[in-house]
């Protein structure tokens, strides 16, 4: 029997062809998973709730970790990301979001308000992630978190005066496991010890400023 070799059958030959490679691709596609931060409010030491706003802005990252992808270093300068993993959000928005919750759920403030909010604040926090993955250096990996944070005063007009402190922070906390789900847990207790010490600091230079205030009537 001869094989079809007629123009007009090429078109049928082609969307047949089509539709078994789509069905192939539906079958062998693999969902994406996605994980979050989660650990409980570290609280802090608080003598005394003090009579300022803040409003923590999402946090600026360094590249590669300005993406919901899920990297990790193996060796080296080499970096890499997990296929079908990836965080529900950013670093950024993560990581200013978990500060916020910490600083509001302290009561040591009169108010903490999330990021692009209309109301005033007194005071405003700004940050940026330097280091934001797995190392897979050791057995079973680290994770690796590394930011900054700037503490301004919105009411302040003079430049030189507007920033009462900046400082880093960094954390590295043991993985169970090179997977995914093991870097969240992990992650999510670096940030845990990160925030509580960034809400410790922010509230110590506050609670410095308010004292000031008290003795001489104006603001340092």
């Amino acid at each position: 029997m001869k094989r079809p070799n007629h123009p007009k059958y090429w078109p049928c030959l082609l969307i047949a062809m089509a539709m078994l490679t789509g069905c192939a691709a539906s079958r062998t596609s693999k969902p994406t998973y996605y994980y979050t931060l989660d650990y409980p409010p570290p609280g802090i030491t608080a003598t005394e709730r003090l009579p300022f706003v803040l409003r923590v802005d999402r946090f600026a990252v360094t590249p590669p970790f300005e993406t919901r992808r899920m990297i990790y270093a193996d060796k080296g300068l080499h970096r890499n990301a997990y296929a079908h993993f990836q965080w529900v959000a950013a670093p950024g928005e993560m990581l200013s979001f978990f500060l916020g919750r910490d600083l509001r759920e302290s009561q040591a403030f009169d108010a903490v308000l999330p990021p692009d909010t209309a109301a005033p604040a007194t005071h405003v926090i700004k940050g940026w992630i330097d280091t934001f993955l797995e190392e897979d250096f050791a057995t079973t990996g680290q994770a690796s978190l590394a930011l900054s944070i700037i503490l301004m005063d919105a009411r302040e007009t003079d430049a030189t005066r507007r920033i009462l402190f900046q400082q880093s922070y960094a954390a590295k906390t043991d993985c169970a496991a090179k997977t995914p789900a093991a870097l969240a847990e992990a992650m999510s207790r670096a940030a845990s010890s990160v925030s509580a010490r960034m809400a410790q600091d922010i509230y110590d230079t506050l609670g410095r400023m308010k004292k000031n205030i008290n003795q001489t009537g104006i603001r340092p």
